[in-house]
C-alpha cells in the first residue's frame, strides 16, 4: 500500500495502517485548530467596522475566502502534486473545513457539474440549503 506522500510505506507492510490512519486525524485537526482560529479573527475584523445589522458580513467573508482559496489549491494541485495527502487533509479537509464548511460544499457541486451530474448539483444545493434552514427552525422549536 501506499503512504502519505504516495510511495510504498513500509507501515502498510507491518501493519502500522493505523498509525497512517492516525497521522490523517492529526493533520485534520491541526488544520481544525488554524482554520476555526482564522474564521474567528475574521469574522471579528469584519465585524467591527459594521453596524450590527450587517453583522453576517462576517460569515459571507469567510464563506467566500474558503470558495476562492479552495479554488485556487484544487487547481493547482491539478497541475502538481502541489500538497501531499497529509497536506491536502490538513489544509483543504482541516483548515478550510473549519473556516468554511460552504467552501466544500461548493466544491461538491463544481465536482457534480463538471461530472456532466447538474441534476444532482442542483438538488444537491438547494435540498441541502432547504433542509438546513428547515432544521435550524426545527432546532429552535424544539428548544422553545
Amino acid at each position: 500500500m501506499t503512504g502519505l506522500d504516495g510511495k510504498e510505506n513500509f507501515l502498510y507492510e507491518y501493519g502500522f495502517d493505523w498509525l497512517v490512519t492516525m497521522s490523517m486525524v492529526i493533520a485534520v485537526g491541526l488544520g481544525g485548530l488554524i482554520g476555526a482560529m482564522a474564521r474567528f479573527l475574521i469574522v471579528e475584523a469584519v465585524v467591527q467596522f459594521l453596524p450590527n445589522e450587517h453583522s453576517y458580513w462576517g460569515t459571507v467573508t469567510v464563506n467566500l475566502l474558503g470558495c476562492f482559496v479552495i479554488g485556487i489549491l484544487i487547481a493547482w494541485s491539478e497541475k502538481s502534486a502541489v500538497l501531499s495527502p497529509w497536506m491536502h487533509r490538513c489544509v483543504i479537509t482541516g483548515l478550510l473545513g473549519s473556516l468554511t464548511t460552504f467552501s466544500t460544499f461548493a466544491l461538491d457541486a463544481v465536482n457534480l457539474i463538471q461530472a456532466g451530474r447538474i441534476m444532482t448539483a442542483m438538488l444537491n444545493v438547494g435540498g441541502q440549503i432547504f433542509a438546513g434552514i428547515l432544521l435550524v427552525v426545527l432546532g429552535m422549536l424544539t428548544v422553545r
